[in-house]
């Protein structure tokens, strides 16, 4: 709406016809957008967008919504907006709610229109139907990502040209779930078990669809189709454990055999790299004009860790060898190793991939499925032990495998053995939420939380523009 009333208003400051007319009429229409979708080229092209509108959703994006207002992740003090989202101090207008409300809904609106668009296209029906279902995986995994962090949000899933009717109210969880569902049911039926052509790995499969399906269920607290559809991923067979955890995170084996769905990034060209890297880096220790971020881990976490934690070695680090030889020293407590890139092409421009899932947290989602379902069980224990059993690194002595828990430590081992395991990977606050110790543990680390904060605010820019929103209880 925006760019249509510059270009009117340049047009009459140029001359180019008469102001007075075209103010008095109503446009008749818009470009007709389906010109714009004439063949498969067309189809792979518009896809190919709607992945890239990802990036802005996943990124230091999530790692603040999710891992920053959690017990594992903080930031140092001069970061006066990261502090505000990791101290519970935020507000409908902390920027960081924005830009995250705003790229989800942008990526929405694109597959909504892939979905609507595609459908009309004569092309080869098994093509067709694959680039929807990734449509509608991508549209279900936007839709997630906003019912987790503010509550009831606008459930659009339609594509809308209307320059007028722009007010939309918010829908009730439960439907944006059902639509979440029902997306990822029916992407799972025609996207591919794999992609091997260079230009298209990392896009949507089914195992990927699977996975985000059994974290939904996991969410809503389906505890069978949660265990059912994590099984349907680990029975499969195209997933497996790398064998060194440290390899799960290097930029020269991404897409590897753990990899399930990832944001991808690249040097390619600046603006196609991660800023993941210099934002967890020691500062003076990234090798681009010797940079480095604010983002750290919270030393209580870093406590946390069982003696011998093969993960903790590779995740969490004190100093940092660079380039040169030389040793940088952190001055301001533990950081974070995982996403480090020593080929990085530009000062925020790393080709570090955002693991959204990965396989670890399907074996993690199954256990703890199974113990809500019966208690701890052969299979459940199975599922948590592998994991546990690369974190040893070859040492028997340490990390044994669980036995003989009860349900209750089951459950609280489970939510350990994720933080371990995924820690800074954009799980921290949709799990504790999840389970239900979010106030609990950041309590314990000295952040003030209440009710309130199980939900993030409204962003004000949205509901200053649309007049059918309402705010979430306590801001």
């Amino acid at each position: 709406m925006k760019y249509k009333s510059l270009i009117l208003l340049f047009g009459c400051l140029m001359g180019i016809t008469s102001c007075e007319d075209n103010i008095k009429e109503v446009p008749l229409s818009f470009l007709e957008e389906s010109n714009s979708f004439q063949s498969a080229s067309d189809a792979t092209s518009a896809i190919n967008g709607v992945y890239d509108r990802l990036k802005a959703q996943y990124g230091m994006n999530m790692i603040n919504l999710s891992d920053l207002n959690s017990d594992q992740q903080e930031v140092r003090e001069d970061y006066a907006a990261g502090s505000e989202i990791h101290k519970n101090l935020f507000n409908s207008g902390t920027g960081l709610f924005d830009s995250f409300y705003t790229a989800a809904y942008i990526t929405i609106d694109r597959a909504n229109r892939v979905i609507q668009n595609v459908s009309n296209i004569t092309m080869d029906e098994k093509l067709k139907g694959q680039i929807i279902g990734e449509a509608k995986f991508i549209r279900a995994l936007s839709y997630f990502n906003l019912v987790r962090a503010f509550g009831d949000v606008p459930l659009i899933t339609a594509i809308s040209n209307d320059v007028v009717n722009v007010n939309v109210s918010r829908t009730p969880v439960d439907q944006v779930y059902a639509q979440i569902v029902k997306d990822l049911q029916e992407a799972e039926t025609v996207l591919p078990p794999k992609f091997t052509a260079a230009g298209e790995i990392g896009r949507a499969t089914i195992g990927a669809a699977k996975s985000i399906l059994a974290k939904v269920y996991l969410t809503r607290k389906e505890w069978k189709k949660a265990a059912d559809k994590a099984n349907e991923v680990i029975t499969a067979g195209s997933y497996s454990l790398v064998n060194d955890y440290r390899d799960v995170f290097d930029p020269e084996k991404e897409n590897g055999p753990e990899h399930i769905f990832s944001i991808q990034y690249s040097c390619a060209l600046p603006q196609y790299g991660s800023a993941m890297a210099v934002n967890f880096a020691i500062y003076f220790s990234y090798p681009i004009n010797l940079v480095g971020g604010a983002y750290q881990s919270t030393p209580q976490f870093v406590a946390s860790y069982p003696a011998g934690d093969y993960r903790k070695e590779v995740t969490i680090i004190y100093s940092k060898k660079i380039a040169n030889g030389s040793i940088v020293e952190s001055r301001t407590g533990p950081h974070i190793d995982k996403y480090w890139d020593p080929k990085a092409c530009g000062s925020s421009s790393a080709r570090n991939n955002f693991l959204v899932i990965r396989y670890a947290d399907v074996l993690l989602m199954y256990a703890e499925a199974l113990n809500e379902l019966n208690g701890p069980t052969t299979e459940s224990y199975q599922a948590i032990n592998k994991v546990r059993a690369r974190a040893r690194n070859g040492k028997a002595d340490v990390l044994p495998d669980l036995a003989g828990l009860s349900k209750e430590e089951f459950r609280k081992a489970v939510l350990e053995e994720r933080g371990w395991e995924l820690a800074f990977e954009g799980h921290g606050r949709w799990d504790l939420l999840r389970t239900g110790t979010y106030i609990e543990k950041m309590t314990k680390i000295g952040i003030t939380s209440e009710q309130k904060h199980l939900l993030y605010p409204i962003p004000i820019n949205e509901m200053d523009v649309n007049s059918g929103l309402t705010q979430n209880p306590g801001y």
